[in-house]
This record gives structure tokens, sequence and C-alpha cells, in this order.
């Protein structure tokens, strides 16, 4: 095993697989938005990109807030990470999507349809990511 200097920071497969997730889910998002461009068109392509895009980045949010950081601490601390980073992520799924149906004018059925792949991609991902 490899000896590490003082100073620097050790590998961490939880952290690897938190920050791996939002791009997992934005790979899912160009795909199926490559895929809706070709028989759908433009406008619907664009709103499930921004579907996937939206809680790419509240997943993004919460790694930072959680696996970001240093992975010992007490426990209070580490279950305030969680709670703030949960929270932090939702507000930024809920906004974003608000955002997306509302103020950008985009299908709102487009737009769920990404999100909602972009949450399967992290259901069905997320074990194998942890590998």
């Amino acid at each position: 095993m490899q000896q590490l200097e003082p100073g620097t920071s050790r590998s961490d497969p939880a952290r690897r697989a938190a920050l791996r997730l939002p791009m997992a889910q934005g790979v899912a998002g160009l795909t199926g938005a490559g895929v809706l461009a070709t028989v759908a068109g433009g406008s619907p392509a664009a709103a499930f990109l921004m579907g996937a895009t939206v809680v790419a980045a509240g997943s993004a949010v919460f790694a930072w807030r959680t696996a970001g950081r240093a992975p010992v601490a007490p426990a209070g601390r580490m279950f305030m990470r969680l709670l703030v980073g949960t929270g932090l992520k939702w507000l930024v799924v809920g906004a974003g999507l608000v955002l997306a149906m509302g103020g950008a004018g985009l299908p709102a059925g487009f737009v769920l349809g990404g999100a909602l792949v972009a949450l399967l991609v992290s259901m069905i991902g997320l074990p194998w990511l942890l590998r």
C-alpha cells in the first residue's frame, strides 16, 4: 500500500461516487435530449435536458455539502451535513423545475421526464458508482 505524504488527501470511494453521480445524470440527460431532438424537435429536447440538468445540479449541491467535506467529523456535524445537503438539493430541484416550466415556458411533461430519468439514474446507478 502506498504511503501518503502529510497534507495530501486520501482517495475516498464515496466522495468519487458522489461527484460522478451528477455527471452520469448529465450524460443521461444529453442522451435523452439527443434522441428527442431527432424524434420530436428542439423544444422538447431542450426541456428534457433542462429537467435532467436541474436534478444533476441538485445532486452536485448535495455532494458538495456532504462528501466534499472532511470524511471524519463528529456525528452531530455529519448529521447536519446530511440535513442541510438534502434541504439544499431539493430546494435547487424544486426551484429549477418551477423556473424551467413556468419562467422559461418549456413543455412541462418533457421537463418532468428529464427530471425523472435523472432521478432513476441516481437510484439505479449509485450502487454501481459506489463500487
